[in-house]
């Protein structure tokens, strides 16, 4: 190799480094090269490349050996990981520093002036980077003067990259430790009166349009360490203006001592009660930030200082937190707001590319034109959101859309009654081709809800629907069959989602939850609201009761068989059922479970999104809750309970009836509300039927693409066949027709794929602005008991129990009689239901699935508690008071597995 090839060189002055030259340079020597190549105010200085640092690794005797004993550690035994990476910082720091090595840092120490103090700073590969910051998990060095000095605090950076909080922080975040180098950047230092930190986009709310800035006096190094209590400062991004100011202690400084290093003061107390920063300088301060966040092309953390009134930026990294910008943009200017469709779903989880487009083409309101996709449904960090401005906009909409929202998701509901509230976003202006769109949809949809209500015939109308579902979903299922496998499929399986939302249904959805509310306003004062709830258990017919019902029985006939019982309590859950074919003893059972997959096999945990494997394909799910059925309990108890709570659900239409017979005018109340608990009742049990047809046809989508998937395979397009869910729609079928290069798509396949797993690490805002903000709403709810974690009460009763907390159901086991605590859940996680005491979910409303379940099956539920699945932890002692909406955490049960 040439001694003169970059790749080889032991040191670059700032002036020669680019972001290209990350792996040479780390993450803050890469960005500061950038910074300064676009001529923007950084002291001057250079790099210590991570050539130097390979060299001088090479170099410390048995390294190699004790890196990978860390690498074998767990990362969550610490006593074992804090020893193992104290060996190899003392390794480190004893070792010699290679000849060439010191003598190339020395000769660009005296060409950047050796009479200057310096700043020493760790620059890691995996560091400052677009989806992980990695920051502060290696040292710096302030005041660093002299060349040994500046050599030793080389060498100090180098072990610090086996400090325990970096060792810990890569393990937990995937890396090893021959994946992560060392760079050091030294950076002539300034004299700042004032320094700090910016955000260009503001680190709680994520709002972009506002900068917030933290102030102090001397060295940004009392801020970053967090011994000062800072100025902050919120201006407007787009010109600098204060919005407001909290003006901190102050109380000391870190500065520079005159031989070298740094040294704490007091800030005397009539300095400490002013602002750091005047008005002026805030705006240059945000007009920097804005310069850098156009050359970086992303929100930006700088830390800056201010010296003899001059402002310099000392380090520029992305706000790797900030929830990324709903898409497609608006097409006016004016302030838009989007809604989880995920909270609404409840089911939060990230969705794969091919599942966002798939499932943007299915939506119907928003279209600009005919097989066009709809403008009002956006993406954003791997999840969708609808667009909800038209409506929110407009009168009667502003009150009525939140009040709509209620029974799915409360904390939507008040946060959007918090953006309609304010000036900025009644005062915009809305595309009228999107307002029409909705009217469209909505009037129709009103007209048929009064239909059924007034004059429809309940249970010829349910089946009337049922009959359509099934007639709706035969006809595209045809039509699929007869398109070529490959991109003539795909582009019919487009046309069949696109066509495919079953409209005709809601309707009938909706009239159950008017007659509802309609139930309740007629006997409020008279029924407790507890009774009316009660009428929304045991129904008829729900097609998602009946499928979880199904899988009981599927239990009850392993418990008969008790080698299949322990069989699927011990074997792996995706190999279990396999393992079971040709024995005798299962043949009752499997019979049962093949029956079941025919009718109930596209159906999957996080259903939506077409990318997820369906129970046909991967049963782990199901395996995993029948175990967890299978530990306690006894046959038929799962019948015994559903027909408990129809026999509630009948003691309580009886009380109400009484109830509405009395008094003036009773006669026609009772008959009234005899008529509305019928349609309730019917209606209601139509609830999971859209969504279980809906599956049905993503279903057949999911089988087109995996077979256009396997085609491109076979033309070296893909390199297997799951990068299919790494691509949109579009692209896939654009791919088989020959608008793709190899290269290029499987170099996109990698970059969805890293972005889905950055993005599943984000948890999605509820409600999210054009302008990045997630919009916060709180609750006065000063009535709860103290240490109680607040929530919607959707499911009426008390009961206290063992909490088991499940993130993923497939790997996860409920037992018999514990507290399911989910983030949310959907159809595909409600066999665990069956089994359950009681429900808490992070999300979730009065009206959305796991809330009617838990209705229909009698089980105390709270939703819409956000921080459930971290506060409370599997074995805890939980009590769930479902009539006044709250958990309270009581103790620990000892030995809980």
């Amino acid at each position: 190799m040439s001694p003169h090839d970059a790749s080889a060189r032991l040191v670059l002055p700032f002036a020669e480094v680019r972001g290209k030259d990350l792996p040479r340079v780390g993450g803050k020597g890469a960005n500061l090269g950038a910074l300064a190549a676009a001529g923007l105010p950084v002291p001057p200085g250079f790099c210590v490349t991570t050539a130097a640092f390979d060299r001088f690794l090479a170099g410390v005797p048995g390294i190699g050996e004790l890196l990978a004993a860390i690498d074998a550690l767990d990362p969550d035994d610490l006593d074992a990981t804090r020893a193992a990476s104290l060996r190899a910082r003392e390794q480190l720091t004893a070792a010699r520093i290679p000849p060439e090595v010191r003598a190339a840092v020395l000769a660009a120490l005296h060409a950047a002036g050796v009479e200057h103090a310096y700043a020493v700073r760790s620059s890691a590969t995996l560091e400052d980077l677009p989806d992980a910051s990695f920051a502060g998990q290696q040292d710096t060095f302030l005041e660093v003067r002299g060349e040994d000095a500046v050599l030793d605090r080389a060498r100090a950076c180098w072990a610090s990259l086996f400090t325990d909080r970096a060792v810990v922080y890569r393990r937990r975040n995937g890396y090893g430790s021959r994946a992560a180098r060392l760079a050091v950047v030294v950076q002539r230092m300034i004299r700042p009166d004032v320094a700090g930190i910016l955000f260009t986009a503001d680190p709680v709310t994520g709002h972009r349009g506002v900068c917030t800035i933290d102030a102090s006096f001397g060295l940004g190094e009392a801020l970053v360490s967090g011994v000062v209590d800072p100025d902050v400062y919120r201006a407007r991004k787009a010109d600098g203006a204060l919005l407001d100011v909290r003006v901190g202690a102050k109380a000391i400084a870190i500065v520079a001592k005159p031989g070298g290093g740094t040294e704490t003061r007091e800030v005397p107390p009539e300095r400490r009660a002013g602002r750091a920063l005047d008005d002026a300088a805030v705006a240059a301060l945000v007009a920097l930030g804005r310069r850098v966040e156009a050359l970086q092309g992303a929100p930006q953390d700088l830390e800056w200082g201010v010296e003899a009134g001059a402002i310099f930026l000392l380090q520029a990294r992305p706000i790797t937190s900030a929830y990324p910008l709903p898409a497609p943009p608006p097409r006016d200017p004016a302030l838009h707001v989007y809604v989880s469709f995920g909270h609404m779903q409840v089911n939060t989880a990230v969705m794969t590319p091919l599942g966002i487009s798939l499932f943007r083409a299915f939506f119907p309101v928003g279209r600009p034109s005919d097989g066009a996709r709809s403008e009002l449904m956006a993406h954003a960090g791997g999840r969708l959101f609808i667009d909800v401005t038209p409506l929110l906009r407009r009168a009667p909409f502003t009150r009525l859309l939140p009040a709509i929202i209620e029974n799915g998701s409360s904390m939507i509901a008040d946060r959007l009654r918090e953006v309609a509230g304010r000036p900025a976003f009644r005062e915009g202006r809305a595309a009228p081709a999107r307002l029409g769109s909705l009217l469209r949809f909505l009037l129709p949809f009103v007209a048929r809800v009064a239909r059924q209500l007034m004059t429809a015939r309940p249970e010829a109308a349910k089946a009337a629907c049922e009959a359509e579902l099934v007639r709706h979903v035969e006809a595209h299922t045809r039509r699929l069959a007869e398109a070529a496998p490959g991109a003539p499929r795909l582009r019919a399986a487009e046309r069949m989602i696109h066509e495919g939302f079953p409209i005709f249904a809601l309707p009938f959805v909706a009239s159950g939850a008017v007659a509802w509310k309609l139930l309740g306003a007629l006997l409020r004062g008279r029924v407790p609201r507890s009774t009316i709830d009660v009428i929304g258990r045991g129904l008829e017919g729900n097609v998602t009761t009946e499928m979880d019902l199904a899988l009981g029985d599927i239990a009850d006939l392993a418990r008969a068989a008790p080698a299949v019982a322990e069989h699927l309590q011990r074997a792996d859950p995706r190999t279990a059922i396999d393992a079971l074919r040709g024995t005798p003893e299962a043949a009752p059972f499997l019979t049962a479970w093949d029956h079941f997959l025919t009718r109930y096999g596209h159906r999957a945990a996080g259903e939506i999104d077409a990318g997820v494997p369906r129970w046909s394909e991967d049963p782990s799910t199901l395996v995993t809750s029948l175990a967890g059925m299978l530990y306690e309990g006894a046959s038929g108890t799962h019948r015994q309970r559903f027909a408990a709570a129809r026999r509630e659900a009948e003691e309580a239409i009886t009380a109400i009836l009484d109830a509405a017979g009395l008094g003036p005018l009773g006669a026609p109340r009772r008959a009234f509300a005899r008529g509305l608990i019928r349609r309730a009742r019917v209606y209601l049990s139509l609830r999971e039927h859209p969504k279980f047809f809906m599956m049905q046809l993503f279903d057949r989508g999911r089988r087109a693409a995996r077979e256009a998937g396997a085609i491109a395979v076979e033309r070296g397009l893909l390199a297997s066949i799951d990068d299919t869910w790494m691509l949109e729609l579009d692209e896939l079928t654009s791919a088989l027709e020959g608008g793709a290069v190899a290269e290029q798509l499987q170099a996109t396949v990698v970059e969805r794929r890293a972005a889905l797993a950055r993005h599943a690490r984000m948890s999605p805002p509820p409600v999210i602005t054009s302008e990045g903000e997630a919009v916060v709403a709180r609750r006065d709810r000063r009535d709860l008991p103290a240490g109680a974690l607040a929530g919607v009460p959707v499911s009426a009763g008390v009961v206290e129990g063992v909490a088991r907390v499940v993130r993923d159901p497939t790997r996860e086991v409920l037992r018999a009689g514990e507290i399911l605590v989910a983030p949310f859940t959907d159809p595909g996680w409600t066999p665990l239901f069956l089994h359950a005491a009681g429900l808490v979910m992070e999300v979730g409303g009065l009206m959305t699935h796991g809330s009617v379940v838990a209705r229909e099956y009698g089980i105390p539920a709270v939703v819409g508690v956000e921080t459930a699945t971290t506060a409370i932890w599997s074995g805890a002692r939980i009590r769930v008071d479902g009539d006044q909406g709250h958990v309270v955490i009581l103790d620990d049960a000892a030995g809980h597995s």
